[in-house]
């Protein structure tokens, strides 16, 4: 391929932006540029915005990579990839698994998108898992795995700063809103929390949205001062499985070590164990709140356990 830079035209231009995954105009404007100049960063190469012979090189050999795994996982999953300069593109090895959830909606595109227009870069996980409507009226998304990040780069996803176990892990995200509450729900106003009371029978999000009673998961034991959690849904939890034991033998992560181990021996009061340490120590799979004492997720909801317990 020949070189090509700011303001050239053609084919060559048109297929430059099919590598980069922007619109193909075939136009070589400063869009075109900026993507160059973050595919060249992401790769630790010269930032020129001049694609010669080692960008061309690179870029197509991400594409074959891309491409070739497509084939191997369209049946599990579907890409939908966040753009280069939102995540960190330099491959990692893999050694732990961290499970999330959203905190919001149940579309998993909607979560993707929202990534992408967030103005703070690389915050994301690789995997997306859709749910359920927590008016129990949707459920187009149950259990649709999206991957977001392709070869096995990374992005800031536990909020514990630059540590192998942000750069060597997966994260995985389960569309759900969390912990929920009865009777109320609390809001900010003049930077002081205000409740809000409601129907004393009904559950609420943090944002004051109602709940079907069919979507709510009654804790045996409150976690982390909440007694109640969106559900996580039956389809969620056998994606979720598939997806953990597709990459435990992609990565040879034994997904039965870390929280399913500390299950086994703790019981329920395993996912209150705090640790970067803990985790560091022992790969395998482990949630977000292991290491954030003030993360919700994931909750230790009945299904979750069995499902991890039985891998």
């Amino acid at each position: 391929m020949k070189t090509i830079k700011l303001h050239s035209r053609g084919q060559e231009v048109t297929q430059l932006q099919i590598l980069l995954n922007i619109l193909p105009d075939g136009i070589f404007g400063p869009a075109t540029q900026l993507a160059v100049l973050n595919f060249q960063q992401s790769q630790n190469i010269e930032d020129d915005g001049i694609v010669g012979p080692i960008t061309w090189s690179l870029l197509y050999d991400g594409w074959e990579l891309i491409h070739h795994s497509l084939e191997e996982k369209t049946d599990l999953y579907t890409p939908y990839f966040l753009p280069y300069k939102k995540t960190h593109t330099k491959p990692t090895q893999k050694k732990w698994i961290f499970l999330h959830h959203t905190a919001g909606w149940q579309n998993p595109y909607r979560v993707i998108d929202t990534w992408n227009e967030n103005s703070e870069k690389n915050i994301a996980t690789e995997f997306v898992i859709g749910g359920q409507s927590i008016h129990n009226d949707n459920s187009d998304h149950d259990g649709k795995i999206l991957h977001a990040i392709p070869n096995n780069g990374w992005a800031w996803h536990l909020g514990i700063g630059n540590q192998p176990l942000h750069r060597e892990s997966i994260g995985i995200e389960l569309c759900s809103f969390g912990a929920l509450t009865k009777g109320y729900f609390e809001k900010t106003e003049d930077n002081k929390p205000k409740y809000v009371h409601k129907a004393k029978n009904s559950f609420f999000t943090y944002v004051g949205q109602e709940v079907d009673p069919e979507q709510v998961v009654e804790l045996e034991n409150e976690f982390r001062g909440y007694n109640y959690f969106h559900k996580y849904s039956i389809e969620q939890l056998k994606s979720l499985k598939e997806l953990l034991l597709k990459l435990a033998n992609e990565h040879n992560i034994d997904v039965r070590e870390g929280l399913p181990n500390l299950i086994r021996k703790e019981g329920v009061k395993a996912f209150e164990f705090i640790g970067t340490k803990m985790c560091n120590d022992s790969p395998g799979v482990w949630s977000h709140a292991n290491v954030n004492k003030w993360k919700l997720d994931i909750a230790p909801q009945e299904g979750l356990i069995e499902m991890l317990l039985g891998l």
